[in-house]
């Protein structure tokens, strides 16, 4: 017998067919599927510095190259380097055509400096010198190629937006009909720079001179030749740059170790996920930093039963072994659970896609619409195909909503039933049989898959509605150790 809690004992069936722990799931309340990463679209919220908690907009933080001004880490091996403080004597002042020395009548000033906690390195071993503040006035390096990086930059912004120009030009002259309007733009008379302004894009003009205006790199058959100290010289590893230590500045990748320079630290983004079919969000943190609280979180772990195992008899060819599983109900309202076959699932409606309205042809007029076509490829089912399969009672078990002050009840009822093995609270053990083939080679996985039908309640219903009682569907595989022999 084995005790087993692990989540990646038991995966869920995703909408899109992919096999992913309860853990790693969503569930969009609209759409009332279960959503993996590959479901949902992920979106940027904020932007913040994960040292000192600094949080910035979007436009600011790609001002700033989505690094903090004020934290740096490690050049030599990348760890947050901290601000240490010295106290500056005094210089002396020694008068011309005597040898007397003048000290003037100054207190010590407060210096600060970067110094690294792990391997000691400090902005002194590079000659940065110190600063009289502790943040926000450290020197910063000029790249000797921004102006080259800027000038790639603006020609290829150029050639992205003269090759959408014309494809929407080409798509305009192929569906043009002499009297009858097609889009939105046709009919108000909104030319081309005017659709381009409002979608926030560049104009033709300014496309046009900066591709006129770029220089193409020259490539140049002569290569300088190494100097010969480079042949003759004995090579110190303690004073070489390692690869990940220049790869971390690719704008001046050192070679020697005295030419490193504090790494400004990357800037670290709170995310919201986004349900790709309705729109909706499932996810929103809070805008605060150093806050963990989410405004939404609709993981799949608090709107669908959790099924874990508990114990599990040897897997044997030909043999019937006993399982132990553990239901639990994460909702706040009674639930209803009937134990199924995976073929038992009824097919999904179709999704109907919503008519096109005046403003989804502007969108597509100024070449704006979402790409849907992720829809299309990951229409698969998963593969469930199994040598062990569960024995099914025709039952229908009911688990109560969750309650929180019961969790610290040790007692558990037990039930006068075959079946069911004890009650606590919101959670159930069932006591199921496993029918393994024959044909079960031994030591190959054994798995077992096994699918529910639940009572759900949304409890955020559309407005002028109550709320309503839906029935759903979730499979899962179980994986139950190797065939033994």
């Amino acid at each position: 017998m084995a005790y087993l809690t692990q989540p990646d004992y038991v995966k869920y069936v995703c909408s899109c067919g992919q096999l992913k722990p309860i853990t790693n799931l969503y569930f969009c309340r609209h759409c009332l599927q279960i959503r993996c990463a590959f479901c949902i679209c992920h979106e940027v919220d904020s932007h913040y510095c994960a040292n000192c908690l600094e949080n910035m907009p979007s436009s600011e933080a790609r001002l700033k190259k989505n690094r903090c001004s004020s934290c740096f880490d490690c050049p030599s091996c990348f760890h947050t380097l901290s601000t240490r403080a010295t106290l500056a004597q005094p210089r002396q002042s020694t008068e011309q055509g005597s040898g007397d020395t003048k000290v003037e009548n100054k207190q010590p000033k407060k210096m600060y400096y970067l110094s690294c906690f792990n391997c000691r390195w400090t902005s002194r071993d590079v000659g940065i010198p110190d600063q009289p503040v502790a943040s926000g006035g450290w020197p910063e390096r000029a790249n000797p190629y921004a102006t080259r990086v800027n000038q790639l930059l603006d020609y290829y912004k150029a050639i992205a937006q003269q090759e959408k120009q014309e494809k929407l030009d080409r798509e305009r002259k192929k569906f043009a009909i002499r009297g009858k309007y097609i889009t939105l733009t046709d009919k108000t008379g909104l030319t081309g720079a005017m659709a381009r302004n409002i979608a926030g894009l560049p104009s033709s003009e300014s496309s046009s001179s900066a591709i006129a205006s770029f220089t193409p790199s020259q490539a140049s058959e002569e290569v300088e030749e190494l100097p010969e100290e480079f042949y003759t010289k004995e090579l110190n590893l303690n004073q070489i740059t390692s690869m990940p230590q220049r790869l971390a500045s690719p704008e001046w990748q050192p070679t020697h170790v005295s030419r490193l320079h504090p790494i400004a630290k990357l800037l670290s983004v709170k995310r919201s996920q986004r349900c790709r079919v309705c729109d909706h969000n499932l996810t929103k943190p809070e805008y605060n930093p150093g806050s963990i609280k989410f405004k939404i979180e609709l993981l799949a772990f608090y709107h669908v039963p959790e099924v874990k195992i508990i114990s599990y008899e040897p897997i044997k060819p030909g043999c019937t072994s006993a399982l132990l599983l553990k239901l639990t109900n994460p909702t706040g309202h009674e639930m209803q659970i009937r134990l199924m076959q995976p073929e038992d699932i009824p097919e999904p409606e179709e999704r109907v896609d919503e008519p096109k309205s005046i403003e989804k042809s502007l969108e597509k007029s100024l070449n704006l619409e979402k790409d849907t076509s992720w829809y299309e490829t990951v229409k698969r089912k998963p593969i469930l195909l199994t040598e062990c399969r569960i024995t099914i009672p025709d039952v229908t078990l009911t688990l109560a909503q969750r309650d929180d002050a019961a969790e610290y009840d040790d007692d558990a009822t037990h039930d006068a039933n075959d079946i069911i093995l004890w009650r606590k609270s919101n959670k159930l053990a069932l006591r199921l049989q496993v029918v393994t083939s024959g044909e079960a080679q031994a030591g190959a996985a054994a798995g077992a898959v096994l699918a529910l039908q639940y009572r759900y309640r949304n409890a955020v219903p559309p407005a002028a509605q109550p709320p309503r009682d839906h029935t759903l569907h979730a499979a899962l595989r179980l994986h139950l150790g190797p065939v033994c022999g």
